[in-house]
């Protein structure tokens, strides 16, 4: 059994998944989230997701091309949209070019949770950067 790396947390409010993700993921990190992302997904109506990556330290290429999969069966599932939250652009390129290609309508890719929060709101799912759920896993996964 190999070891699990990369940290997360995910809550759901209303019809939003808001998913935290910390450290540097391997391909069995990366199933663990999935597999959880799809037991909490509220996908019994329409629900969008909202991923902050700010304390994302990379991922080997095989845990980056299980995403689309994971895109797939979200948006097979009831997802209207995808927020994520990456700060660091060369991270940004990265996560983009891995993970597949899909409709900026659909997916989209910001600096900040305010931001994020904007766009998801102007689809429908209101929520406020203030109501996010994962600030002290955020502390407490920061990189010194």
């Amino acid at each position: 059994m190999m070891k699990i790396h990369g940290e997360w947390e995910i809550t759901v409010i209303r019809q939003i998944l808001i998913r935290s993700t910390a450290g540097v993921f391997n391909e069995e990190g990366t199933r663990a989230v999935f597999q959880e992302t799809q037991q909490k997904a509220p996908i019994s109506a329409p629900w969008v997701g909202l991923t902050n990556a700010e304390n994302w330290e990379m991922s080997g290429a095989s845990s980056l091309q299980l995403f689309p999969g994971m895109r797939e069966w979200a948006f097979a599932n009831n997802c209207a949209a995808l927020a994520i939250v990456v700060p660091s652009e060369l991270k940004k390129k990265i996560h983009q070019h891995q993970t597949g290609e899909f409709s900026q309508d659909r997916i989209a890719y910001f600096s900040n949770l305010t931001q994020a929060c904007e766009w998801l709101c102007s689809k429908g799912f209101a929520i406020r950067a203030d109501e996010y759920p994962h600030h002290e896993f955020i502390r407490r996964t920061k990189m010194p």
